[in-house]
C-alpha cells in the first residue's frame, strides 16, 4: 500500500468516527495529497467504505466527462450509488465555488455538508520526510524571491516592478505557481494585511512589505519581510526590532505541547499591546495558508502543536501612525528541540 492509500485509509477510520458518508473532493491541494496526481480541475469521491471514484492515476474506477453537466452527473450517480443523499458528506468548501454546493444541495436537500477540511487536516497537520523536503525548496524559493525584491527596492520603482524581480527569481528556483499574489506594499500601503502590487512608485524614506507565497513541488512557503527605502528614521528602526525580536523569540521557544493561541498571547504581549493586527500564525502545507488558522477559527487556539507540525509565524501587521506597518514572516518546522526556520533570510 503506497503513501497515498495509506492517506485514504486514514481518512475513512476518521470518517467512520465522525459519521461522515463521502467527501467530494475538488480542491487540487486536497486530491493530491489523497493520490499523489496533479489536477487544476480536480475530482475525486472517497466515500467511508470501500474504493473511491476519481480521475486520477493509481485510482481504479474513473470516470471521464467532457462536459460540465456530464460532471455533475458523474456525481448524482455516486450519491445514488453510495446513498449519501441524506447523509453527512464533506465538501472543499474553500475552493468549491459557492453555485456549485448550491446546486448539489438544491438536488439534495437532506444531506449534511461539512468542510473537507474536518477530516483531512488532522492527517496533513504533521509532514513527513518527503513533504518536509518539498517545503524547503518551496522556502528557497521564497528567500531568493525576497532577496531579489529588497535589492529592487529604489526611489521611482514601482511595486509591480519590484513584485515582478521577486517573482522571477522564484520562477528560476523552481516555483510552479504563487499560493498568493504577490504582496509589495509601500508607504501608506504598508499598513495592508493582504496587499498587493500597485503602480504607486516608491519613495525615499518608506516602509516596504514584501510577502511571497511560492510553491514548489505542490508544496507551499510563506515568508515575508519589511525594509525602508532609502535610510530608516530612528522610530522606523525601532518597529522592525520589536517585531524581529517578538517573532524570533517565538522561533527559539516554541515547542511540541504549545497551543496555537501561545503565539497569539507572546505577539500582543511584548510592546505595542492591541495595536498588533490579530493572526500573527497559521498553518502552511500543501496551501500557503491552511489548518490551524487561529483568525478564522478561533477554536484552532486550543489546539495543541505537534512534531512536524509547520506554520507560519509573523503574519500579523503591526502598524504605528505616522511611520506605518511592519510584517517579518517565516515558515518553521516544529522539532523535538523548538522551532525550524525553512526560509533563511535575516532579519
Amino acid at each position: 500500500m503506497n503513501r497515498f492509500e495509506m492517506r485514504r485509509k486514514k481518512a475513512q477510520e476518521l470518517m467512520v468516527q465522525q459519521e461522515v458518508a463521502a467527501l467530494q473532493v475538488t480542491s487540487r491541494e486536497n486530491y493530491y495529497y489523497l493520490t499523489g496526481d496533479m489536477r487544476n480541475v480536480a475530482r475525486l469521491f472517497l466515500p467511508q467504505e470501500g474504493e473511491p471514484t476519481a480521475k486520477a492515476s493509481g485510482i481504479k474506477d474513473v470516470r471521464g466527462w467532457r462536459t460540465p453537466a456530464q460532471l455533475m452527473q458523474n456525481f448524482f450517480q455516486l450519491v445514488k450509488q453510495h446513498n449519501v443523499a441524506e447523509k453527512k458528506v464533506g465538501f472543499c468548501t474553500h475552493s468549491n465555488p459557492g453555485f456549485l454546493v448550491y446546486k448539489f444541495l438544491k438536488s439534495n436537500p437532506k444531506m449534511k455538508v461539512i468542510e473537507n477540511e474536518e477530516i483531512l487536516m488532522p492527517l496533513r497537520y504533521a509532514k513527513d520526510s518527503e513533504e518536509i523536503e518539498a517545503m524547503k525548496k518551496a522556502a528557497e524559493a521564497a528567500s531568493k524571491g525576497v532577496t531579489a525584491a529588497i535589492a529592487a527596492v529604489k526611489p521611482g520603482v514601482t511595486e509591480i516592478e519590484v513584485a515582478a524581480e521577486a517573482e522571477y527569481a522564484m520562477r528560476r528556483a523552481g516555483a510552479m505557481r504563487y499560493g498568493s499574489s504577490t504582496f509589495v506594499d509601500s508607504g501608506p500601503h504598508s499598513i495592508y494585511l493582504h496587499g498587493g502590487a500597485s503602480k504607486r512608485k516608491i519613495e525615499n524614506g518608506d516602509l516596504v512589505v514584501v510577502d511571497v507565497h511560492p510553491v514548489v513541488d505542490m508544496y507551499s512557503s510563506d515568508c515575508a519581510r519589511t525594509v525602508v527605502c532609502g535610510e530608516a528614521s530612528q522610530k522606523q528602526n525601532e518597529l522592525i526590532q520589536a517585531y524581529s525580536q517578538v517573532q524570533q523569540s517565538i522561533i527559539s521557544n516554541i515547542k511540541p505541547g504549545w497551543l496555537v493561541g501561545n503565539v497569539t498571547k507572546a505577539f500582543t504581549a511584548k510592546g505595542y499591546g492591541d495595536v498588533w493586527i490579530p493572526g500573527p500564525v497559521h498553518g502552511v502545507g500543501l496551501e500557503f495558508e491552511e489548518w490551524p488558522h487561529p483568525s478564522h477559527y478561533f477554536s484552532h487556539v486550543q489546539l495543541e502543536i505537534k512534531e512536524n507540525w509547520t506554520l507560519a509565524i509573523g503574519h500579523s501587521i503591526l502598524p504605528v501612525k505616522g511611520i506605518g506597518g511592519v510584517k517579518i514572516e517565516d515558515t518553521i518546522q516544529i522539532t523535538a528541540d523548538g522551532g525550524k526556520s525553512l526560509t533563511y533570510l535575516s532579519t
